[in-house]
């Protein structure tokens, strides 16, 4: 493949990508780490949250840095990449390992899609026997969730306060919440991960608002 070649003769790569090749992305942008080089990662539309699983998900930058010298552009076929690196012999770590497997996840639509042959599963295997966390893909791209879940969003969402200079957010949650949406409290703790995500927040507090504001649980950005 003639982007390893490129890759190999420059000092600053530039992997750009696309939510369609983003898992590719991730395990192109390790590879190249492991060459000593200055590696960036460019984005041309926003990344979707489900790959915030992925190893370097936060080093997604919307521009090209102007030192580059050579930009490669990551393809969403998995099995295509796999056998590309194994070619170059290439050592698959864990974390290239997990990228490639959400990747290859991605590509066949959860091994569903007329993308998915007797080759992707091949690949799948190796990728586990390489110590892809297949768990964490498939919880993170395959998740689905119920309606008693939006529900109660719906009325936590409508409720919520800042406070702290907008870094801790405050919800609140009652009996009657939890019943008129017929979801439960682990679901309410569950969204405060969703919450956490948002601009500025650092904190998320979870109170009993029909218990006199007691406060049920609080997690923190790590």
């Amino acid at each position: 493949m003639r982007a390893f070649d490129d890759i190999k003769n420059a000092k600053h790569i530039v992997i750009q990508t696309d939510n369609l090749s983003f898992a590719n992305a991730n395990a192109l942008y390790s590879y190249v780490l492991t060459l000593h080089k200055k590696v960036s990662l460019v984005a041309i539309e926003q990344i979707d949250e489900k790959f915030s699983f992925l190893p370097w998900f936060t080093r997604v930058r919307e521009t090209v840095p102007k030192q580059a010298d050579c930009i490669i552009e990551a393809k969403p076929d998995a099995t295509e990449l796999y056998f590309a690196l194994k070619q170059e012999g290439v050592s698959i770590n864990p974390k290239m390992a997990t990228a490639l497997f959400g990747a290859l996840l991605e590509f066949t639509q959860g091994f569903s899609n007329a993308k998915c042959t007797g080759t992707a599963f091949a690949v799948a295997a190796e990728l586990i026997e390489l110590k892809a966390d297949q768990f964490t893909c498939k919880e993170f791209l395959q998740r689905r969730e119920p309606l008693s879940l939006f529900r109660l969003k719906s009325i936590l969402y409508k409720k919520m306060l800042q406070s702290d200079n907008a870094q801790v957010m405050n919800m609140y949650v009652s009996d009657e919440d939890l019943k008129s949406s017929g979801a439960r409290l682990k679901d309410a703790e569950e969204i405060m991960k969703e919450v956490l995500k948002t601009v500025h927040v650092k904190e998320v507090r979870l109170y009993k608002s029909d218990e006199n504001n007691k406060i049920l649980k609080s997690i923190k950005e790590i």
